[in-house]
């Protein structure tokens, strides 16, 4: 009895420590009204696009690269934070999943505008509907700043209040096109002022060092058994 309250306890232990290492994934959905100086109508993603939605998923505990860091600022990368993007404007769509693109935070210490920044996400044709051929990849950059005091830290926040980014909160949207020559007129990039962002916390994802203290937890209560059974 002993032998079982003792393993008991050790796989206490390890499930405490793989529920430490969870991480969280921040959703931030938006929606933008166009504000381009021109929108053409022959532009690279159809007619009329006055308008973006979408959502963009990050993980808070990627791994952080030092970027910029000094008397007046910090700044700091996480190459490969965002997990999934999805977007919809005109009548065209897009997603794509996985460990692509990155994000910028910058804490500013005393003057200036602190800013959270997600960039490189790129779409490719097979992840795109509604659109013509002609198309290399979009690429997309979304981007949130405010005063100083917005931020405490470059690190990756999790659920946040979008109203502390009072300054400009937008999307950026360039076209690369296969042969940009053979289209005259077509747009090269867009831009969305954000009208509606929400920030949420939507799921917690054990990490695979998770499971292998599952694995071994139940590997040392079956030795404590077999030793109970043999005494």
């Amino acid at each position: 009895m002993r032998i079982g309250k003792l393993a008991l306890s050790f796989l206490i232990v390890l499930f405490a420590a793989a529920g430490a290492a969870e991480a969280s994934l921040i959703k931030v959905s938006f929606e933008g009204r166009n504000s381009s100086s021109t929108s053409p109508d022959n532009n690279s993603l159809g007619n009329g696009l006055t308008s973006i939605s979408g959502y963009v998923i990050y993980d808070t505990e990627t791994a952080p690269t030092p970027f910029v860091s000094n008397a007046s600022r910090e700044a700091i990368n996480y190459v490969g934070a965002v997990k999934e993007f999805a977007f919809a404007t005109g009548g065209v769509s897009g997603s794509r999943t996985g460990d692509f693109g990155s994000m910028q935070v910058s804490d500013q210490f005393t003057t200036g505008q602190d800013r959270l920044s997600f960039n490189n996400m790129y779409v490719y044709p097979s992840e795109i509907l509604g659109e013509f051929d002609g198309i290399e990849r979009l690429q997309f950059t979304l981007g949130l700043s405010g005063p100083f005091s917005a931020l405490s830290s470059a690190a990756l926040p999790g659920v946040f209040d979008p109203a502390i980014f009072t300054g400009q909160t937008n999307l950026s949207l360039f076209v690369k096109l296969l042969d940009p020559a053979s289209q005259p007129g077509v747009a090269k990039s867009l831009n969305f002022n954000f009208t509606s962002v929400k920030v949420e916390e939507i799921s917690e994802v054990p990490l695979p060092g998770a499971l292998g203290l599952f694995l071994l937890g139940g590997g040392v209560l079956a030795a404590a058994r077999k030793k109970k059974a043999r005494a």
